[in-house]
């Protein structure tokens, strides 16, 4: 049997309602920016912008309609040839148009508004401020309107294949007065949810009259934007109070403006599945930059990056928009909208100034608008999504003076025969990355080099290296996993100052877990922190720790206080409560690591526990981790002598794994795989130095 490290968390089925999954991007800015002078280009050769989502992956197209946006638009001042008008009709159906014309479908987004509405502004058109306090009046406005736009659509073929009624209406719809030349509320009609619940309907009339002739039907999506803790809430609140006859749950999360993580929106949109089991459910909004910079005098305004996906570069922002549109599908969703990839910086004005605020977002270079092959405008590509089973491999080398191109490159036997030499993300001071999924169980080898041929691939340590193709080899478990290696040996590629460590567990069937759970320890400066729910009764939490020798201590309770906290603290079994005789310990390695634990247990979760017992202190420069381990641990060893002997013995004294190293020093990795439960002796013997540990294993 394979060691597992982590639990197997169960997928849900992917629930499609009788359609593909959505990619889509929002183009509602792209007619102006190439009015305003962008020239969209790949490859660098200039072709039509729809052309290019289309054939990277996106099958939808959302645009945005504002009633008249005219009053604002005319006072600003454009570069010549510039339509005074954008995001109206007109400029909507050529969207539609050009749209239709590349094979994507489109979600017509009706702001009810003539300006952006979003959680704090939800203006009412202008022309229809003498009905604003008239709500039957103002839902005869909404039923008219949107009843007279649907069958014009109609009537040219242009009939988009989802409307979005109202946009982020955290706070209601059609609920501010705005001022008299600006842009901001100065007053709240009402914020009574029956009153919001009329208009909603009225709307969703319009559009079930006319789709139900039409030559196609739309579905109705219902949009708000919220932490993620708060959109069951939402929807709950709008369907009690009457609106029910519409398609999709659809919502807005960006890490910058909501927190939280990617996992806990997978955790969001299948609670809100099997919540309103009718509904599907969809992110109709997000974004992620790709940089820090600003190349215009317009502020930018998504600048916080998520902790897991640094640094900020191009690879990193489509890595995050693969792993975030993966775990919304694992959930249940239905589709992922990104806003907005092609509003480039061009000498055109906005209310805020000249240029763009998403310069660093968009999936186009800021000096020759060119699509970027190796950023986020790939996250549409089908290939990322054909097996939502795999587990995330990111293999990493720190090139350390042999990246004489600046550049690091790898190849894998994922890429098939022959072996496809792959660009790696520069991650700076000599790092570079590469991620993919894989299934759990494969096996097999990979390279890395320097250059684009053959001639240039690393020379591999025989420590460490595939015997029979000179590369390296990994091997794919039941969680993600990193390798990372120093290019040329066998030691860590991450550098020895920080490192991510992630503590997971599993609480009993009848745990009380109303105040939550934490952990705490030397890990944390004995602060308690809060874990967060993974599922299936797991909690999570990340810390970064410097690696090193020193076994730090810590536990897990069910309490944010110290007030009696001896009631809540987990009972450490005196097998694994190596401090104190009531603490678990670890010992941070030199790389990424996972230590998944059931509650009062020294059992990892659904796996095979490797744990190191304390001895004599290990000379320096000599390291056997992580510990506890799982499917695999380490040995490091120095290289000023010559190579050591590594023995694996049975407590019987016989010799099951023996491997001889070279003298060129760096760190040899022990397979756990196919041991059975028991103790052994790790014996290291390097000149007249001899190193012994006990480890046990475990099976859960």
């Amino acid at each position: 049997m394979r060691i597992k490290l982590l639990l197997i968390i169960a997928l849900l089925p992917l629930r499609l309602w009788g359609q593909d999954f959505i990619f889509g991007n929002d183009l509602s800015y792209v007619n102006q920016m190439e009015d305003c002078g962008a020239v969209f280009k790949e490859g660098g050769d200039p072709k039509d912008v729809y052309g290019i989502f289309a054939d990277h992956g996106t099958n939808l197209v959302r645009v945005r309609l504002w009633v008249d946006p005219s009053w604002w638009q005319d006072s600003l001042v454009q570069p010549g040839g510039v339509k005074p008008h954008y995001n109206d009709l007109e400029d909507v159906k050529e969207t539609i148009r050009r749209a239709r014309e590349a094979g994507m479908m489109v979600m017509l987004g009706l702001h009810y508004s003539d300006f952006w509405a979003d959680p704090g502004r939800q203006l009412i058109p202008r022309a229809w401020l003498d009905v604003a306090y008239n709500l039957e009046a103002l839902k005869d406005s909404v039923y008219s309107y949107t009843a007279a736009l649907l069958t014009g659509l109609e009537k040219e073929g242009l009939m988009p294949e989802f409307v979005k009624i109202g946009n982020e209406n955290n706070g209601g719809i059609l609920r501010h007065i705005p001022e008299e030349n600006g842009f901001e509320a100065i007053a709240s009609v009402s914020n009574s949810w029956a009153r919001h619940a009329q208009l909603y309907n009225a709307a969703i009339a319009a559009v079930r009259e006319v789709g139900s002739t039409a030559s196609v039907n739309p579905k109705i999506v219902i949009h708000f934007s919220n932490k993620l803790n708060g959109q069951v809430w939402n929807f709950n609140n709008i369907i009690s109070n009457g609106v029910t006859d519409f398609d999709v749950m659809g919502i807005s999360y960006y890490y910058a403006w909501h927190g939280g993580s990617i996992k806990e929106l997978e955790n969001t949109i299948r609670t809100m599945g099997s919540t309103f089991p009718s509904y599907q459910v969809m992110v109709v909004e997000t974004g992620y930059l790709w940089t820090t910079e600003n190349f215009d005098g317009m502020g930018n305004i998504i600048n916080e990056p998520d902790p897991g996906y640094l640094p900020v570069i191009p690879e990193k922002q489509l890595e995050y928009m693969v792993d975030y549109t993966r775990a919304v599908m694992r959930a249940g969703g239905t589709g992922v909208v990104f806003w907005e990839p092609a509003w480039v910086s061009t000498p055109c004005a906005t209310p805020w100034g000249i240029g763009s605020s998403h310069d660093h977002v968009v999936f186009f270079d800021p000096v020759n608008t060119n699509f970027m092959e190796n950023g986020g405008g790939n996250w549409t590509r089908p290939g990322f999504y054909s097996d939502l089973d795999a587990r995330k491999i990111t293999f990493t080398v720190r090139m350390e003076g042999n990246d004489t191109l600046g550049r690091a490159y790898i190849a894998g036997d994922w890429t098939g025969e022959p072996l496809k030499i792959m660009p790696m993300a520069a991650e700076g001071n000599g790092l570079y990355s590469y991620f993919t999924y894989l299934p759990s169980g494969s096996e097999g080898t990979f390279h890395f080099l320097n250059d684009t041929t053959w001639d240039a691939v690393e020379p591999v340590p025989a420590g460490c290296s595939d015997q029979a193709s000179g590369g390296r080899n990994y091997q794919v478990g039941t969680a993600d996993r990193s390798i990372s290696y120093r290019w040329g040996t066998c030691e860590p590629a991450l550098p020895p100052s920080e490192v991510r460590v992630t503590f997971r567990v599993k609480m009993e069937e009848d745990a009380d877990l109303s105040r939550g759970v934490f952990v705490v320890g030397e890990i944390n400066d004995w602060q308690i922190t809060r874990m967060d729910p993974e599922g299936d009764r797991i909690f999570t939490r990340s810390f970064l720790l410097p690696p090193g020798e020193d076994s730090l201590a810590y536990y897990f309770l069910t309490s944010p206080t110290w007030d009696n906290y001896k009631n809540y603290r987990e009972t450490v079994p005196p097998e694994c409560a190596l401090k104190w005789g009531s603490d678990r310990v670890i010992i941070v390695p030199p790389m990424d690591t996972v230590v998944s634990l059931h509650w009062g247990s020294c059992l990892s979760i659904d796996s095979v526990d490797v744990t190191f017992l304390p001895g004599d202190p290990l000379e320096d420069d000599y390291l056997v981790y992580p510990n506890p381990a799982g499917d695999r641990f380490y040995v490091r060893f120095p290289g000023s002598m010559s190579g050591p002997h590594i023995h694996l013995y049975e407590l019987t004294g016989r010799e099951i794994r023996v491997h001889h190293a070279d003298g060129s020093g760096s760190m040899f990795a022990f397979d756990t795989g196919n041991l059975t439960d028991g103790v052994y002796i790790l014996r290291i013997q390097q000149e007249d130095l001899i190193l012994t540990r006990r480890l046990i294993i475990r099976k859960g």
